[in-house]
């Protein structure tokens, strides 16, 4: 009983691990991959021309997939840190919040034809 009683008293110190700045950045990764991935998820089938009135050129599709690399590289190598333990910086998040915006932007863009400079700003080219 007193275990129970000393876990339960443990409880608002471990929520509060949750709030710590580290915290905050290792979810901002977290946030970032899942909403990468929902980007990310019909590039197969748009690069396969399976999705009607999307149609990318051989030189689009280089583009998307070296920039899709660069967040995704990012990504797994913030979540290996994380996962390492090991602490991660303001400045790394951000340019990960950063190339991801850049990846959006440029991933739209080329659906609707366009090959937008934020291509080239993530490892692309326009």
């Amino acid at each position: 009983m007193k275990k129970a009683i000393l876990a339960l008293g443990l409880l608002p110190l471990l929520a509060a691990c949750g709030t710590t700045k580290q915290a905050k950045l290792n979810q901002t990764v977290f946030d970032v991959d899942s909403a990468y991935h929902v980007l990310a998820n019909p590039m197969p089938d748009v690069m396969a021309g399976k999705v009607p009135g999307v149609a990318l050129t051989d030189t689009q599709k280089a583009i998307a997939k070296a920039a899709s690399q660069t967040v995704f590289n990012e990504i797994q190598s913030l979540e290996t840190s994380i996962e390492g333990g090991d602490s991660i910086t303001q400045t790394a998040v951000n340019a990960l919040q950063t190339d991801f915006a850049s990846f959006e932007t440029c991933w739209v863009g080329l659906k609707t034809g366009t090959t937008p400079d934020a291509c080239a700003a993530i490892g692309g080219s326009k």
